[in-house]
């Protein structure tokens, strides 16, 4: 044999043995990963929040999963991200992992960018302040922040708005999933294209019909939303109220004389009905200057669609329904006999609490 081919057959061996030793060291590489992606984390016994801030590279996305336990060795996590192809693919957001995950599942759950979601639920007829109390009691913003955004004329008239001062009426009554990175303008921004998305082109049109602007259906419609309890009754409050409008009578809805009150809570008095406000439809005619609360689906249909009624009046009967009249009489005749059953009403529960107590004397 040659000494050329000795060589050769010499070359060929050595470059055998290493590709050899390469396939045992990668074998026992990936069987360590394997091993170590489907085994729980012992450390975490409970659920474990961590944030990744958007721009977070796999190297520090690894050793913040160390850090807090989610995961045992941040370097075995990272190469079993890149031998995954996922390293680059994990997705920034806020992520709660229950008690012993593994890091298989941990990894997956980045990468699909399954993040903790926060639902707020926004219920017909809450005001702007109600929005922003629920929106920082989920911790996603503050208070004062949502509020001086629902005013921030710019942001208003971006979101096609031009005739509102605010987003009171805008924000649409719904139960919506948002995420910790959510900016507070992107919470408002979602609920006022939700209003859009209900408000169609459709309903715009029948608004024009009316005689209405998107503004002045939903400021009408914030009043229904306030005064109506039943939905049986919506269509007809919302006609009492365009039947009083087209005869140049003041609304005088109860709720708007309170509206810019800070913090009302109590009943409504004679005090409130009189008192100067641009919103109080006791004092001025026509409609508030905007809506006074953000009216649900229910009461924007019931403007566009309300009933055609003769009644000019209604008086609630503190059950949830309302008494309708037709003229001025018939209606103190109504407020008349519902105080006189209020009357009847308390009497009779003193009675009952009176005979309550002298049951117990011996």
């Amino acid at each position: 044999m040659s000494q050329a081919r000795r060589r050769r057959i010499q070359i060929g061996a050595v470059f055998l043995w290493i590709v050899l030793v390469m396939v045992a060291v990668a074998a026992v590489l990936g069987f360590r990963l394997l091993l170590f992606s489907l085994t729980p984390t012992p450390k975490l016994e409970a659920s474990t929040k961590i944030f990744i801030r958007p721009g977070t590279g796999a190297h520090a996305v690894a050793a913040l999963l160390e850090k807090e336990g989610v995961i045992t060795q941040a370097n075995l996590f990272y190469w079993y991200a890149r031998v995954r192809g996922m390293a680059g693919k994990m997705k920034a957001g806020e992520y709660q992992f229950s008690a012993a995950p593994t890091p298989k599942l941990v990894l997956e759950t980045l990468v699909e960018g399954k993040v903790v979601a926060y639902k707020v639920t926004i219920p017909e007829g809450a005001t702007v302040k109600d929005v922003a109390r629920l929106v920082a009691a989920s911790g996603l913003a503050d208070t004062d922040e949502i509020l001086e955004l629902a005013r921030d004329r710019h942001l208003v008239t971006s979101l096609g708005l031009p005739d509102s001062t605010s987003l009171e009426g805008y924000l649409f009554p719904e139960t919506y999933l948002f995420r910790r990175s959510d900016r507070p303008r992107d919470i408002l921004k979602r609920m006022v294209l939700e209003f859009w998305r209900r408000f169609s082109p459709e309903r715009q049109a029948q608004a024009r019909r009316m005689g209405f602007t998107v503004h002045e259906t939903v400021t009408l419609a914030s009043l229904v939303e306030k005064e109506a309890v039943m939905d049986r009754e919506r269509p007809v409050i919302a006609g009492v109220f365009l039947n009083r409008l087209q005869r140049n009578m003041p609304l005088q809805s109860d709720p708007t004389a309170v509206y810019d009150l800070e913090d009302f809570s109590g009943p409504i008095l004679r005090r409130h009905l009189e008192r100067e406000s641009p919103y109080n439809t006791y004092v001025h005619k026509g409609l508030p200057p905007g809506p006074i609360c953000n009216p649900g689906e229910k009461s924007l249909r019931a403007v566009l669609e309300a009933q055609k009624t003769p009644f000019l009046y209604f008086v609630s009967n503190n059950d949830g329904s309302h008494t309708f009249s037709s003229s001025y009489d018939e209606h103190l005749q109504a407020v008349a006999r519902v105080r006189a059953l209020k009357r009847e009403n308390r009497n009779g529960a003193k009675l009952e609490a009176d005979h309550l107590k002298t049951e117990d004397i011996p």
